[in-house]
């Protein structure tokens, strides 16, 4: 599939501490004067569920996001975790105390609970609000996307670990109890992406249901908490 594939060279210096985020702003910026809407900006350890990868099944993904307008976090008493939303909102610097409030002091963690999806039209305020030449390697690149979300477009983030049971996002839901899946549909949610872990336990339910089409993680065992 060569012939659809187009490499974006980086043409200044990177910032090695780090690599992922600023590669994944880097394209981004590249293509906000491009012809595309959206962008799913994901990391390579990712498989496509080919039957259930078509045009209208993503879309739909994607427009369910930005109508729903509803995040999806975990409450978390992890330091890390709560390090890491921290970080990331320090690139919002005249909104901290809003992002503290709305993420319950920085308690409710949303990396990896849904699609990494951004949308073109929110690109050039996006990048003009933050400042990504100095970024840690604790600046998560869709958790700032998020944060913009949460400042600028009138989204909001619900806890879900009253559903899960889990203090994490959903990134680390490991389970086949349709029950904790069916309450996550009923609150908008659509496992658009997955974990291949969860994917593979669920695989009836998802492709009968929600008609997942990427899943991640293919490069690890991830833990039960």
């Amino acid at each position: 599939m060569k012939e659809y594939i187009t490499p974006i060279i980086i043409k200044e210096p990177i910032n090695k501490n780090s690599i992922i985020t600023f590669k994944k702003f880097y394209a981004l910026k590249e293509l906000m004067l491009s012809s595309f809407e959206y962008f799913i900006v994901c990391d390579s350890e990712i498989d496509i569920i080919i039957e259930n990868f078509t045009k209208d099944n993503i879309l739909q993904k994607i427009n369910n996001i930005f109508s729903n307008k509803i995040l999806y976090g975990g409450k978390v008493d992890n330091l890390d975790l709560i390090d890491i939303n921290k970080t990331c909102s320090s690139l919002f610097p005249n909104d901290l105390e809003k992002l503290s409030n709305i993420t319950e002091n920085y308690t409710l963690y949303s990396w990896f609970s849904d699609l990494p999806v951004y949308r073109r039209e929110d690109l050039s305020d996006f990048f003009n609000k933050i400042n990504y030449t100095n970024i840690l390697y604790r600046h998560f690149d869709h958790l700032i996307y998020q944060f913009f979300l949460l400042l600028n477009k009138q989204f909001t983030i619900i806890n879900i670990t009253p559903i899960t049971k889990l203090k994490w996002s959903l990134e680390l839901l490991i389970t086949n109890d349709n029950t904790i899946c069916n309450n996550l549909l009923k609150e908008g949610y659509g496992f658009g992406w997955c974990s291949n872990t969860f994917y593979n336990m669920n695989k009836s339910f998802l492709d009968n249901n929600s008609k997942t089409f990427l899943i991640y993680h293919l490069d690890r065992n991830l833990p039960i908490i």
